[in-house]
């Protein structure tokens, strides 16, 4: 017997980029007309601008160098690649300052969006002409808000931005964004114009939700522990200067079948990124059904610590790295105190996750994990007899990995039409533990069966689905497709029908070889207050035998539902 326990737990929230301002325009006097150009002399342009200045045109010069002042970005190589074409020819000096203006859309471009390229007043009697780059930076930072001491870590993000010259859009998406994955930490920012030329200074508005509850109920489970499932997690978000967060999690179907609490705690440290996060939980499973007449007893105690740095963070783009340590322990007694099997693993994981956001309408996530088991915190040995599964190799090696893509087809003011499709599996040469299986099932890969009723070392999962979003309107509100504001107007619906494709491979000698489990459906799901959602969900089992030769086949039919609220 195995005693395993699969909690469901609350979805990322999207993180919303802020909105990021421009310096407000100054306004300036309309500039007088320009004096009379000397003989080869490059009028200035009018303040902030670019733009040649009248006359610009009537004046000729033949450069035999272009000097580029201030430039700190690119290679002397580079800037030559744009100012070569003009030496040694007759030009007029509007062209002196198209070259500017190219520069500095270079710049800007490569994402310096505070910098800029001007072309002073000056004669041009030896020949060499002058640009000057007035690489923009942030002078500081101001946090308003009253969000109490969380305040210092979000400054030990945004402060990484003070002095960098030229600070690009891609260095204020990372830290404006680190301090927005600050659990409860909603951000805006604007930039206003600093107290030194080229300088800004950039505000940064915070707000906190200092807790946060999930709730999620379905019927998915397992007949003999209890189809009802319910999970709640409770978290505390940010009191300190950490960052943190304090999170509890119950799991229960309800009844003393099964039940499963976790604790866990993350922080950042320092203000680059890095969080660590550390669990340990506890759950009992006393099966009915057939098992009860065995008094199947199992406990299970997991603990671990993980690692995270973001290498990338922005908006287009993330990726990040982790690694870690899990604990597992199970013990099963049967009949009131015979133990049936033991298994304590100690394993090592290390892996990466991304996302990125193409130009073709769609986002692409994936993942994947490195896990080898250790001998460490007296682990169990291969050839136990209390293994929780027959031959399996406690300091084993696996793979696992996941691709998905969420694509948007078509979309009016009406409705919206995408595709979301997953590709996942796992690898391995091992007798694996229990545990350490790919589990086949649930609400998202092979839909049509209870979390880990397919099991293998091996295994390969797909799944495509449909989705038709639209909003239904209160009365007296016309309709419109799923927006920002879309609770405002009406209920946001969305209608899908799916099909998945998962199969298994098993190494250990005297189990079935192979399993394919393939199922097909289609639900709905209703937002029908701001913070819930219930989903119905018709399924059509394909692989109706995967309990075994033994076992009753399945009912092909079967119709899930789930409730799910964020407070």
């Amino acid at each position: 017997m195995v005693a395993s326990i699969a909690v469901p737990g609350p979805s990322a929230h999207a993180q919303r980029a802020p909105v990021l301002q421009a310096p407000p325009q100054q306004l300036t006097p309309p500039p007088a007309p320009p004096a009379p150009a000397a003989p080869g002399a490059i009028p200035a342009a009018p303040p902030g601008t670019t733009a040649a200045p009248p006359g610009a045109d009537k004046v000729f010069l033949t450069p035999v160098a272009i000097d580029v002042e201030g430039a700190t970005v690119y290679p002397p190589e580079a800037i030559a690649a744009l100012t070569q074409p003009l030496i040694g020819k007759r030009i007029a000096a509007t062209e002196v300052f198209a070259l500017a203006r190219t520069l500095e859309r270079k710049y800007r471009d490569d994402g310096y969006f505070l910098t800029s390229v001007v072309v002073p007043a000056q004669r041009v009697a030896d020949g060499r002409v002058k640009l000057r780059v007035i690489e923009g930076y942030v002078s500081g930072v101001v946090v308003e808000g009253d969000v109490g001491a969380v305040a210092k870590q979000a400054r030990r993000f945004l402060e990484k931005l003070v002095g960098r010259k030229p600070v690009s859009l891609r260095d204020m998406e990372r830290y404006l964004l680190l301090t927005e994955d600050i659990p409860g930490i909603s951000v805006k920012a604007v930039l206003r114009p600093g107290k030194e030329p080229s300088s800004s200074e950039l505000v940064v508005q915070l707000k906190r939700e200092a807790w946060d509850v999930f709730a999620q109920a379905d019927n998915r489970g397992f007949k003999h522990t209890g189809p009802r499932q319910v999970t709640v997690t409770g978290g505390a978000n940010a009191f300190t200067g950490l960052g943190e967060r304090l999170e509890a999690t119950f799991f229960t179907t309800l009844s003393r079948e099964q039940n499963f609490g976790q604790v866990a705690w993350s922080n950042f440290i320092g203000g680059d990124g890095f969080r660590v996060r550390a669990y340990g939980g506890r759950g009992y499973v006393k099966p009915g059904g057939p098992l009860k007449a065995t008094e199947y007893d199992g406990v299970i105690t997991i603990g671990g610590m993980y690692g995270l740095y973001p290498v990338i963070r922005s908006r287009q783009l993330n990726l990040n790295v982790t690694a870690g340590f899990d604990y597992y322990r199970s013990d099963v007694d049967v009949l009131g105190n015979i133990l049936l099997n033991r298994t304590k693993l100690s394993i090592v994981r290390i892996g990466a996750d991304a996302s990125y956001r193409d130009d073709w309408n769609g986002v692409t996530f994936g993942n994947f994990r490195l896990s080898k088991g250790l001998s460490w915190f007296g682990a169990s040995k291969k050839g136990e007899l209390l293994l929780n599964r027959l031959g399996s190799e406690p300091e084993f090696r696996k793979f696992n990995g996941e691709v998905s893509r969420l694509q948007g087809i078509y979309a009016t003011e009406d409705f919206s039409l995408n595709l979301f499709g997953t590709v996942a599996g796992q690898y391995s040469k091992d007798i694996l533990p229990a545990n350490e299986k790919y589990f086949v099932g649930g609400d998202r890969l092979g839909r049509g069966y209870y979390a880990g009723q397919v099991t293998g070392d091996t295994a390969f999962a797909g799944s495509l689905e449909l989705q038709f979003s639209f909003v239904v309107p209160y009365e007296g509100i016309e309709g419109g497709s799923v927006t920002a504001d879309s609770r405002s107007r009406g209920t946001p619906v969305q209608l899908y029908a799916f099909y998945d494709h998962t199969k298994v491979w098993n190494n250990a000698p005297l189990e079935i070889q192979s399993l394919m489990a393939r199922s097909f459906g289609g639900g709905a799901r209703i937002n029908v207050l701001e913070t819930t959602t219930v989903e119905v969900e018709g399924t059509r089992r394909i692989d109706l035998d995967v309990d075994g030769p033994n076992a009753k086949r399945l009912d092909p039919w079967s119709v899930y539902l789930r409730l799910t609220s964020r407070f």
